[in-house]
């Protein structure tokens, strides 16, 4: 019986010592610092505060085999403070990677990233700061996102359409693309004006719009914009039919849209919903998604480096599908979604 009790107490030291060994040199892999820019404070602190607990949950639900810190600088959603904040990662922080959350600061990061020689992946519809060497977008292509909307609005009966886009980037894509497909998709813009962000009263636009008696209107903006006229559009018609391209998903104010349809990022992983909503007490957010995807796939990329890039994108198990690179842009489908 001592023998017996001997060899377990030796085996059980043994394995004890296996483990320590393993996590030892797991933590004696040399860190890969990624830096990450985010509007964790001010007016679009939700939308950085999701991508946050997207990043954050690949450690607890993927486990990447690569010993890894992100450090993290709130830039407000200002350009003058991405820069200060890609200067600091870059020059002090010394990180091996860059991740942006908006087109925004994509394009104020991309120079950086360039002269740094390091990889910066940024969610953006606009891939034009991929022209630079080292940067990469990550998004679905901005004309198929108006394509698929399209295709939605034709298959439902939709004709007339009342386009409302703010002063900036994505919203620029969206009326662009939106005035070059509508002909083939048989719709009519009826109205098609710009606003300028930062307002507090959109009615008089509002009504002029109105005037044109549309099928729909497409609001193309971003929080606080686009809940402070959807809110002040349903004043003037409660039974006004909106639509729009993500911007429904990462409000602040959800309820505003419940029962709406519109163009939104999907996973079909119910697993990781699962696991994501154990987590965090509510359903995966459409930034938080795509943060996971981003985070996941960098990891993915840092840690085969020997490899090809476009095989290892593509044979990414992202939770958005199936990931295809064209030219610096990974690509991926969009998705029609009902606010629930």
């Amino acid at each position: 019986m001592k023998k017996w009790l001997l060899s377990l107490c030796m085996v059980l030291a043994l394995a004890a010592c296996d483990d320590k060994k393993e996590t030892a040199q797991a933590n004696s892999k040399p860190v890969v610092k990624i830096g990450v820019i985010l509007p964790l404070t001010g007016a679009n602190s939700y939308m950085g505060n999701q991508m946050q607990e997207g990043y954050e949950f690949v450690k607890e639900y993927q486990h990447p085999d690569i010993n890894y810190e992100l450090i993290y600088f709130d830039d407000q959603q200002s350009p003058a403070k991405a820069a200060v904040g890609v200067k600091k990662l870059i020059e002090v922080d010394k990180v091996d990677a860059l991740l942006t959350g908006t087109s925004q600061t994509a394009s104020v990061v991309a120079d950086a990233a360039q002269n740094a020689r390091i990889m910066h992946l940024g969610i953006s519809s606009d891939n034009r700061f991929t022209e630079k060497a080292y940067n990469y977008t990550m998004a679905p292509d901005a004309l198929d996102e108006s394509t698929v909307m399209l295709k939605h609005l034709k298959n439902h009966g939709y004709h007339n359409i009342a386009l409302i886009t703010a002063n900036e980037t994505f919203a620029d894509l969206v009326q662009g693309n939106m005035n070059k497909l509508a002909e083939k998709y048989n719709m009519q813009i009826v109205f098609d004006e710009k606003f300028n962000t930062g307002a507090t009263d959109y009615r008089l636009l509002l009504h002029k719009a109105e005037q044109t008696n549309p099928d729909i209107y497409i609001l193309q903006s971003w929080p606080p914009e686009i809940d402070i006229i959807t809110k002040q559009l349903l004043e003037i018609n409660p039974n006004a039919e909106i639509t729009s391209l993500y911007a429904f998903f990462i409000s602040s104010n959800p309820d505003l849209y419940k029962g709406r349809f519109g163009l939104n990022i999907g996973s079909n992983d119910e697993t990781f919903k699962k696991a994501f909503y154990q987590r965090y007490g509510k359903g995966i957010e459409q930034m938080s998604a795509t943060a996971y995807a981003q985070l996941s796939l960098m990891l993915d990329i840092l840690q085969h480096k020997d490899k090809n890039l476009t095989e290892t994108i593509e044979n990414n198990s992202s939770i958005l599908g199936k990931l295809v690179l064209d030219n610096r842009s990974v690509r991926y489908k969009p998705i029609i979604e009902v606010m629930e």
